[in-house]
């Protein structure tokens, strides 16, 4: 055993020499580094080297070039510790290493010499020589950002300008510097400075903008690569970055076209493009035709139906893909690439952000027309109900068609056509454009109309000048408003949309004492939603909903402070749900209230929360209900204790 530890420790003792004889030939790393892989040089021979100095004390020294010329020009400098920075570096005119005595190269703007020696001496925090390996490059201080402008067609834009616009933090931009153009086919020139040692420029972002054929000023940002325009955006989100480089002047032609034909006389016509881009939701949500498109153009017909949008760019690429757009009154219709009448930005792109439709300019496009006639399609949908209730008018019975946009909860979807079903749930639509639709059912929210009250007026509330001109919502009797029927309160009763006071509301209903134009629906469906699609014009169909089935039932009961009332009150479920809408109720004589249509989920109780009469939102008590579609459920005394 002592044998084998003596051998043991015998071959530590080894490893432990070698190491101590092998330290002395490993070269300590040196305190200052150079970074920079590519040094700038003016005529004088003078350039700028990037260096860090990684010790803990500041590092002091000298550099040159190793292979000067004669005795080589010394350049000392101080870097302080852990930071980056340039320093100072210098050449003979004479040197093998000075680009400026390379030969030139054919298609770029400098000349360079690789694998010059930079020769580092440090001083402190401790004495050593190196050397770094770095290309010279002739110093090239400032670029051009170049381009012709090319109108095509007989339509052409006047005051054509560039401008280079520089993003700033934040988001927003500033303009740097422009050009006018003077004349179709004119050329812009703006210098802007490189960056150290040769390096691009900071991107900017190009801005063209003209008078159009109409002598409205518009806009739009250049697309591209150097030399290879695809087009515009036409927000500064859709600009792509133009840098200036060493090499040569970055090219940003810039063409543009126009497209015209005849439509209705006086219709207005507009000219859209899918962004290049959808981006996230918040950007879909702000282009000009949400989730499809954003308007470059826009004109109004002549008496006789011409038409001529202008300024448009030019790209034969996927990029800047038209669809033009005319409506007269409330009739719009969407046109591509061909004859086919479209109903929406949406319908055009096929629902799915495609541009196969769509109208592609490389030239002047005439002769298009765009038929603005009702499509004549007529839609009847017949909904369902179940035989458990019977259902309500405004509730129940109305019937709205959203379009089915990609991206959208049916919640945000634009409203296309909506109204009453008659009692047998029967409804038609007529002139609706194609496309594809949510068809809802049972599912309205906003129901303003005339309910009884038991108040004979809510002037308590209607006090002041924000609120007083709206005190024509709450009276005993019609006639008891100021004025009469062509003037004062009365008249805007009278006249109020939708459903504008009449005889009805001339008398009091028993039990009652009074009338309230209140933002209120009953319903008792829990509400259906179904799909429907509608193509071409002059179409005839018929849509057969999917049974409304009959909703939860919550009651409950508001209780205040003695001498405060508890009548009439708001009572409103919510959802997070996206697909849910908002029930509401209001309480009785007794402060009890119940709301019915509750399709089966989870929702957020509040009360009063159009704030009538004054009366606060905080109470004790149940703040949420989970429910199951066909049942009934309390949500007990919901108390308010101010």
């Amino acid at each position: 055993m002592s044998v084998r530890t003596s051998t043991i420790l015998a071959a530590i003792g080894a490893v432990i020499a070698a190491l101590l004889t092998a330290a002395p030939a490993q070269a300590r790393s040196h305190d200052l580094q150079v970074k920079s892989a590519r040094v700038a040089i003016s005529s004088a021979g003078n350039g700028k080297v990037l260096v860090q100095c990684r010790a803990k004390r500041q590092c002091r020294g000298t550099i040159t070039f190793s292979r000067d010329t004669g005795k080589p020009r010394s350049r000392a400098y101080k870097v302080a510790a852990g930071r980056t920075a340039h320093v100072s570096v210098a050449l003979r005119p004479g040197s093998r290493d000075n680009p400026h005595n390379a030969p030139a190269v054919s298609g770029r703007a400098f000349r360079s010499v690789s694998k010059a020696r930079l020769k580092i001496v440090e001083r402190a925090p401790r004495r050593s020589t190196h050397h770094a390996t770095v290309t010279t490059e002739t110093r090239v201080s400032r670029q051009q950002i170049t381009g012709r402008v090319t109108g095509l067609g007989e339509r052409l834009a006047s005051d054509v300008r560039v401008d280079l616009l520089r993003t700033l933090r934040g988001g927003n931009t500033t303009v740097v510097k422009g050009q006018a153009v003077p004349a179709n086919g004119g050329r812009f020139s703006l210098a802007v400075n490189l960056g150290a040692n040769n390096a691009a420029s900071t991107p900017y972002l190009l801005r063209v903008s003209g008078r159009d054929q109409d002598g409205v000023r518009r806009a739009w940002y250049w697309r591209g690569a150097n030399g290879r325009p695809t087009g515009g955006g036409a927000h500064v989100r859709d600009a792509m970055p133009v840098r200036a480089t060493k090499w040569s002047a970055f090219v940003a032609d810039v063409t543009y076209s126009s497209i015209s034909g005849t439509t209705s006389p006086g219709a207005e016509v507009q000219v859209a493009s899918p962004p290049p881009s959808y981006g996230g939701k918040t950007a879909q949500r702000e282009l000009d035709i949400a989730s499809c498109a954003n308007f470059f153009g826009r004109t109004t017909a002549d008496a006789s139906g011409a038409y001529s949008v202008g300024f448009l760019p030019v790209t034969g690429s996927a990029n800047n893909r038209y669809v033009v757009t005319a409506r007269t009154g409330s009739t719009r219709a969407w046109y591509g690439a061909g004859d086919r009448r479209f109903g929406s930005c949406h319908d055009a792109t096929g629902y799915a952000k495609k541009r196969g439709n769509l109208l592609t300019l490389t030239g002047p496009v005439s002769g298009k027309n765009l038929a603005v006639s009702p499509t004549g399609n007529a839609v009847t949908v017949k909904a369902k109900y179940s035989p458990a209730y019977r259902p309500t008018s405004q509730g129940d019975r109305w019937i709205r068609l959203r379009e089915k946009v990609p991206g959208l909860k049916i919640l945000d979807a634009p409203v296309v056509a909506e109204g009453m079903a008659n009692a047998s749930g029967v409804k038609t639509f007529k002139n609706l454009p194609s496309g594809r639709y949510w068809v809802e059912v049972g599912r309205r929210t906003g129901c303003y109309d005339w309910f009884p009250s038991r108040f004979s007026n809510n002037n308590t509330y209607f006090k002041g000048l924000d609120r007083g001109p709206e005190r024509w919502k709450s009276f005993r009797k019609l006639s008891d408003l100021s004025g009469n029927a062509q003037r004062g309160l009365e008249r805007i009763a009278r006249t109020a949309k939708p459903n504008p006071a009449g005889a009805a509301q001339n008398k009091v209903r028993k039990g009652y004492a009074g009338w309230m134009y209140r933002n209120y629906c009953k319903a008792r469906g829990a509400g259906t939603i179904n799909t429907l699609t509608v193509t071409g014009t002059g179409q005839t169909q018929t849509k057969n909903t999917s049974r409304n089935p009959q909703g939860a039932v919550v009651k409950g009961r508001i209780k205040r402070e003695k001498g405060r009332t508890n009548k009439e009150m708001l009572v409103r479920l919510t959802s997070s749900k996206g697909t849910r809408i908002v029930r509401t109720g209001l309480t009785d004589s007794k402060g009890t209230f119940h709301i019915a249509g509750l399709a089966s989920g989870t929702w957020t109780i509040s009360v009063n929360s159009d704030s009538w009469r004054g009366i606060g939102r905080t109470f004790s008590g149940r703040k949420s209900i989970t429910v199951k579609a066909g049942k009934g459920y309390n949500a007990g005394t919901l108390t308010f204790r101010s």
